[in-house]
């Protein structure tokens, strides 16, 4: 598989997830919600390195994009102060977001499943209240509670069909990607983050540990493509600047 159709199986899956979530209220209001192509592609790697991909796991996969899309339009909201029209309506979009993620996941003969996300959204959203309203205890724990944030959703679909051996690297790759953004004073984080007190060397050291951790995973995942494990550094190396 080479990197342009690796790319056209990303853009195909995010515009079933755009077709899934469209309201054109919403739309007209607050423009698309744009859609992470990294989440995407970690959530699409099963599929990518040749597993077997049903209808069913891509109904699965399309609600966690629903799931996604609600996280990032919640974060839009300022929590100071929401009562204006278009905060109001980030909060209506995130809900009607999660209420897609419902629906398509009712859609399958998987109750364990609805059940198993719905507690990873709830764990997800008490790890990022807690980080944002109280201190963290060292780095290790700033690590844990950022990667189940970034990738808490990817694993326990991972998980629910088997393809469990693939939630580490997805884990230290999206965690690495958040750090690397907040160390930059990305917007769209320091939106939500900008109030947090992370201190500036925690986010170096998690940066260090992330990248010696993702490259020993990517070393031992001998049931990775070559290209695939290249593809996983392209996300991460622009990012560092230098190679993992």
């Amino acid at each position: 598989m080479d990197r342009q159709t690796i790319n056209r199986y990303i853009q195909n899956y995010i515009s079933e997830v755009e077709q899934s979530i469209q309201e054109p209220i919403l739309d007209r209001e607050l423009g698309q919600m744009p859609l992470d192509e990294a989440k995407a592609f970690f959530l699409l790697l099963p599929l990518l390195n040749d597993e077997e991909w049903t209808s069913e796991l891509n109904i699965s996969a399309i609600a966690v994009g629903a799931v996604h899309a609600a996280f990032d339009m919640h974060d839009r909201v300022d929590i100071l102060d929401a009562t204006s029209k278009e905060q109001q309506l980030m909060v209506l979009s995130g809900d009607h977001f999660s209420g897609i993620h419902y629906r398509l996941l009712s859609s399958l003969p998987d109750f364990k499943l609805i059940t198993s996300m719905s507690e990873m959204i709830g764990h997800i959203n008490e790890t990022k209240t807690d980080l944002l309203m109280e201190e963290y205890d060292g780095t290790e724990m700033l690590i844990n509670s950022m990667t189940s944030i970034e990738s808490g959703c990817i694993g326990e679909f991972y998980r629910r069909y088997g393809f469990s051996r693939y939630t580490k690297i997805a884990e230290s790759a999206l965690g690495l990607i958040w750090f690397f953004k907040k160390l930059k004073n990305d917007p769209a984080i320091e939106r939500v983050w900008s109030g947090n007190r992370i201190k500036k060397a925690d986010i170096e050291d998690a940066i260090s540990v992330l990248s010696s951790r993702l490259q020993k995973e990517l070393a031992e995942a001998g049931f990775l493509t070559p290209f695939l494990r290249q593809e996983i550094h392209r996300f991460a190396t622009p990012l560092l600047g230098k190679p993992i």
